[in-house]
């Protein structure tokens, strides 16, 4: 059964991602880890004004350029899950607590000060500290006023560093936004002018994302439930994009048929790039239409949970996407990770670059553990989904931006490509 916090925030947690150390190519070891990796050094780069999380914003879509695939069109769109999916009970809220593993109050200082907090506040939490003997570490208890005190940079550094350790679930599984900025990430949605007032200045950026993870906190100011049931929807949109083949001749069918159409599918594919060629302004297709049948079915949803799925491992994660991607029927066996992998080490063979449609991409951080799987389907963009939850739908991003969401696992991953062999 999945717990309270997995089951309402979208990203994948730390405590569920599928870290499989590099030898997985000779030899599978599967890892749970989420490290903490705030250490003394990290403190000593930079000053109080410099925020990690305040990158400048890669483009909200990428692609549109031109290839084997096509021209494209590209057209971000938000979705969000049904009112439907949320539960209407939450539970009480949780005890605010930094937890801080194999962290000393020295090292905790220290941390607070290259946050860029106040010093009289950092001296007034410091006082909150507590032994954790189930992270040999420490725990802090800050207060809503001292919350709602961060500035967004700080905010940005405390919680990005926080979100290294799967203790702190509130950080590590934080609401994350594709956008501009806060109004941009409510724009059109229900939620009342007052609510925004209590939500936005609690937003902080991560490159081009913006995350909230103070949902505990702010509970007890929401009293309204149809107000709550609403802000929870629009904290998990997503923004996702659309895209569109233009087909300008009769002479493009043949090329485009063979890169779309890979996998026994081109006989289904002619026709309907066929039926577009030189249309004009009316000749381009949604690349939907384009994909495998699973791929198809699953694009742009959110999963569909049924009292089996509660017997099941885990419900559909990012491997599962990926090497179902062209099959009729999904295998459920790939909800294993050790099968999943042993999949992809004997049925598929490591791409250096050439990608085509259908191609997985492995995502690696600096310990070189695969975190992420995504499908590639043309000119940087990807299939994808992003957490194990029911409220991660499937979606369409660029490989750019999919690095910049786990940029909590990795500020830089390597990108192994891999191609069925019998494509």
């Amino acid at each position: 059964m999945m717990t309270r916090m997995a089951a309402s925030r979208n990203p994948l947690p730390p405590s569920s991602l599928i870290s499989i150390p590099k030898s997985w190519l000779i030899g599978l070891g599967v890892l749970f880890i989420a490290p903490w990796l705030i250490a003394a050094g990290i403190y000593a780069r930079g000053t109080a004004t410099e925020a990690p999380g305040a990158a400048a914003p890669l483009p909200l879509s990428e692609g549109g350029g031109t290839g084997p695939w096509g021209q494209l069109t590209i057209t971000p769109i938000v979705i969000s899950p049904p009112l439907e999916y949320i539960s209407d009970d939450e539970g009480a809220a949780e005890p605010i607590v930094w937890r801080m593993p194999n962290t000393t109050s020295d090292v905790a200082a220290s941390f607070l000060a290259w946050s860029g907090m106040p010093a009289t506040d950092a001296a007034r939490l410091l006082q909150s500290a507590r032994p954790d003997p189930s992270t040999a570490g420490i725990a802090l208890f800050p207060d809503a006023a001292l919350l709602r005190s961060l500035t967004p940079e700080v905010r940005a550094r405390l919680y990005l560093q926080l979100a290294k350790s799967r203790f702190n679930s509130a950080q590590a599984e934080s609401y994350r936004f594709l956008g501009a900025s806060a109004a941009d990430w409510f724009a059109g949605s229900l939620v009342s002018p007052r609510t925004r007032q209590i939500i936005e200045p609690l937003v902080y950026r991560d490159g081009p994302f913006l995350h909230f993870a103070d949902l505990d906190m702010v509970k007890s100011e929401i009293s309204d439930e149809e107000e709550w049931h609403g802000l929870r929807k629009a904290l998990m949109r997503n923004r996702t994009v659309l895209v569109r083949l233009n087909v300008e001749a009769p002479a493009e069918v043949e090329a485009l048929t063979h890169y779309w159409g890979i996998s026994g599918r081109r006989t289904d594919i002619r026709p309907l790039l066929e039926s577009i060629a030189g249309a004009g302004p009316a000749g381009s297709i949604d690349v939907v239409h384009l994909l495998p049948a699973l791929a198809r079915n699953l694009l742009y949803r959110y999963p569909k949970l049924s009292a089996g799925d509660l017997d099941k491992p885990i419900i559909a994660n990012c491997l599962w996407s990926s090497l179902n991607f062209f099959a009729a029927e999904p295998d459920d066996r790939f909800l294993d990770v050790t099968t999943a992998l042993n999949t992809l080490k004997s049925d598929y063979y490591l791409i250096e670059s050439g990608h085509q449609l259908g191609d997985v991409i492995a995502f690696l951080d600096g310990h070189d553990t695969i975190f992420h799987a995504a499908v590639y389907l043309a000119d940087g963009l990807a299939f994808t989904k992003n957490g194990t939850s029911p409220m991660a739908p499937w979606t369409i991003m660029s490989v750019d931006n999919i690095k910049a969401f786990y940029r909590a696992r990795a500020d830089n991953p390597r990108l192994i490509y891999h191609r069925r062999k019998d494509l």
